[in-house]
Order: structure tokens, then sequence, then C-alpha cells
């Protein structure tokens, strides 16, 4: 009985191995992936060591491998990020749109970006024009002309030019800017030359973009209706 108790707790180690190690495909982060792997390998060396009728050494030493490379690299990685610093505008940005990224794969994103205070009527965008830049409007405002001519607002927090990045198309409005706006500005070919060569950065970006793409086609939607809701007589 005692034995079949012990050899359930090797199954079991064994299962939460091989769960680890599925699970580290899964995930988008590479700290996580690490971590799992170091988990999966550790389980793993474990039962190798325990459970044959004698040790299997050769499996042992290449888990206990894995965990030494991936518990180096996740040290590195740490280490590396303690000694990056973020501006005040950065440090938002940072926390508010490119968690999911390390510091270091986001320095990589603000080195190819530039740091530009527009003046009041700067145009970002003119409708039906290519557009070579991305913009991310840290404050200030800007406003939006429509294909059917009304204007929406944008303010502090938008993205300019995601439509145009994500669909290789003109700019779909004109954009001008109602107010001097703090924005950081990318050049869409050299924004698109890193995300292909880092798919992690990849994948932040066009979150990011999607999700500021989903929301000014509710924010868009609305103000639309509201300007074809029928005049009521008071009284």
């Amino acid at each position: 009985m005692e034995e079949n108790s012990l050899a359930l707790v090797y199954y079991t180690l064994y299962g939460l191995a091989f769960g680890a190690s599925m699970l580290a495909f899964l995930m988008t982060s590479m700290q996580k992936l690490r971590l799992l792997i170091v988990l999966s390998s550790t389980a793993y060396a474990v039962y190798y060591f325990y459970y044959p009728a004698e040790p299997l050494w050769l499996d042992v030493g290449a888990e206990l491998a894995l965990v030494l490379i991936n518990g180096l690299m996740m040290f590195y990685l740490v280490w590396s990020n303690s000694r990056i610093r973020f501006n005040q505008h950065e440090q938002f940005l940072y926390e508010h749109e490119f968690a999911d990224l390390t510091k270091v794969e986001f320095s990589q994103l603000l080195k190819i970006s530039e740091w530009h205070l527009e003046a009041k009527g700067f145009v970002y965008a003119v409708k039906g024009q290519p557009l070579t830049d991305i913009y991310y409007l840290v404050s200030g405002h800007t406003e939006a002309e429509l294909p059917d001519g009304s204007t929406v607002k944008v303010p502090g927090g938008s993205v300019i030019g995601e439509v145009s990045y994500r669909l290789g198309c003109p700019a779909s409005a004109t954009v001008t800017g109602t107010e001097a706006c703090m924005c950081l500005r990318w050049d869409q070919d050299e924004l698109q030359a890193l995300c292909n060569k880092t798919p992690n950065i990849k994948r932040a970006v066009d979150h990011v973009l999607s999700s500021h793409m989903a929301r000014k086609l509710s924010e868009t939607t609305g103000e639309i209706g509201k300007l074809k809701e029928p005049l009521t007589e008071p009284g």
C-alpha cells in the first residue's frame, strides 16, 4: 500500500512537470516562460532521480542544466531591468500600455522613437494622404475630421495613425492639434522592422493598436449616432 502511494506521488510529480512544460509554450512573457521551465525541469530531475530503480543521471543532468541556464537568464533579465530608468512620460506609457514587455524590450521601442512637443494647429495626418509616422499623444488634445465631415475629439492617451500602420493604407481622417501636444513619434517602417525582428514587441504593439482602434470605432459610432438623433420641440 505504501509503495502504491509513493508511486502515485511520483506520477503526480511527473504530471506537474509535464503540465508546467506545456503551459510554458502558452506564455508570451519570457520571464513567465523561463519560470515555468525551471519548475518543470526541477520536477523532472527529482522524478528521474528517485522513481527509477537507479537514478537516470543523464536525464537528471540534462534537466538540471536547463534549470541552471534558465535561472541565470532570469537573473540577467532582472539585473538588466533594474539598470533601466524611464522618465515620467516613458514610465506612464510603460505602465499603462506596454506592461507586458520587459523594460529592456520597451527601451528598444523607445530607442526608435522621438519625443515631440507639437504646437497648436500641427497637422498629424491628412485624409487620403500617405502617413509615414505613428503618434502616441501623451498630453493635449487633437481633432479628427471624418470622411462624412463630422469631427471628433482625440484626447491625450490616444494613438494617431494606427489604422494606416495596421492596414497599410492612407490616413482615414485629417487630425489637427487643438492645443500644444506632447507626443511620442515612430517612423512606421522602423517600427515594422523592429516588430518583425522581435515577436514579443510585435504582440505588444499589435495589442495596443488594436485596442485603440476598437475604442475609436466605438467612440466614433457613438458620436455619429448623437448627431443623427432627431431634434425634439421643447414643451
